[in-house]
């Protein structure tokens, strides 16, 4: 296709308009990984080590990659419309259209990684609940991080608060086995002070669950002080909508990045062959090479390198013709016949 300067100029000042917008979704990224890293992946880090903090620190320095390559671009996309022999930015462009295809792989493969991870993951949330709350009374880590996933998540146990009435839980220094919970070995119905429900106004009964109580009066029959959800299917939801979250804003990047290939690759073969802001004229862009565009680049450079052997050429011709002739004319006319025809035009001057 052929582009004119002022198509040329326009598509470049969109561009230039349209980047800041992906700047800016590439810093959201940027600061809602490392929000998701420091709450959500911080809690998966103590269930499951260490899918907590790898995706969102992948994601996380990718988009500050692309930041680098978005203002790089802009930058030459800048020095685009200035004249070509103070600023020549073919090389630019190119290398800034070969690193936008880069970063749309990257992302792809974020992408993948992130849903590939988020099956793993779904798969060891059910483990890593079940040792931390077996480890809940010997390991402090493991009490943190389930103190820490029922505050945040109003839930009480992996499936259910029931769970907790068969893990010696307050025992300190008792080291549970894994298949404490197969066995059904019922312990005592009682339930960490971290299942206290927030939206109830009496006092938490987290000791004795299932039995009444005359002091606050107390009936676990009608209601209860403590949450009573499971745990392992909202930490399951709320990362699924983080990954989706993420998924969304990468695939709108990835569209604009596509979109930005394409139109800057024309923008770079135009440059390329002639269109700048001091040489304004009608010139041949293109996607991708084929055998006419090589036929038409070869038919330019043809013509430039012949125009470029034929003027010196026309000037030395010029110079030989010049002085070959001096001598013929010296030799036809006399210096005599020279002085009379100059008498002869002088009254038509004067």
């Amino acid at each position: 296709m052929y582009i004119t300067w002022s198509s040329f100029n326009n598509v470049r000042m969109l561009l230039m308009a349209f980047m800041p917008i992906i700047i800016f979704y590439l810093i959201w990224l940027v600061n809602t990984s490392e929000g998701i890293r420091s709450e959500e992946g911080t809690l998966l880090d103590l269930i499951c080590w260490p899918d907590g903090n790898a995706i969102p620190v992948i994601i996380a320095c990718g988009s500050i990659i692309a930041v680098v390559i978005e203002l790089f671009g802009l930058y030459q996309l800048f020095k685009a419309g200035l004249t070509k022999r103070e600023y020549n930015v073919t090389n630019g462009l190119f290398y800034y259209i070969w690193a936008l295809i880069v970063m749309v792989i990257i992302f792809l493969a974020i992408m993948f990684y992130s849903g590939l991870q988020s099956t793993i993951i779904r798969a060891k949330i059910k483990g890593g609940i079940t040792k931390a709350m077996l480890r809940y009374a010997s390991h402090l880590p493991s009490k943190v991080a389930i103190d820490r996933l029922q505050t945040r998540f109003r839930c009480c146990g992996r499936v259910d608060y029931q769970e907790w009435f068969y893990i010696p839980w307050f025992t300190t220094g008792e080291n549970v086995a894994t298949n404490a919970i197969a066995n059904n070995r019922f312990v005592a119905d009682n339930v960490p002070y971290s299942c206290c429900s927030k939206d109830v106004l009496s006092p938490c009964i987290h000791h004795g669950v299932t039995k009444p109580g005359v002091i606050y009066k107390y009936d676990p029959s009608k209601h209860l002080t403590i949450w009573t959800e499971g745990c392992e299917e909202k930490l399951i939801n709320e990362m699924m909508s983080v990954s989706w979250r993420f998924n969304a804003v990468m695939s709108l990047i990835i569209l604009a990045m596509i979109i930005q290939v394409i139109a800057v690759r024309y923008l770079h073969t135009a440059y390329k062959n002639g269109l700048h802001c001091g040489n304004q004229i009608t010139c041949y862009a293109y996607l991708l090479r084929s055998a006419t565009d090589t036929k038409i680049q070869q038919t330019v450079n043809t013509r430039r390198k012949t125009f470029r052997k034929k003027k010196p050429k026309q000037t030395r011709t010029l110079q030989w013709v010049t002085e070959s002739s001096q001598p013929a004319l010296k030799r036809y006319f006399s210096s005599s016949d020279i002085n009379s025809s100059d008498e002869l035009l002088k009254p038509i001057f004067e």
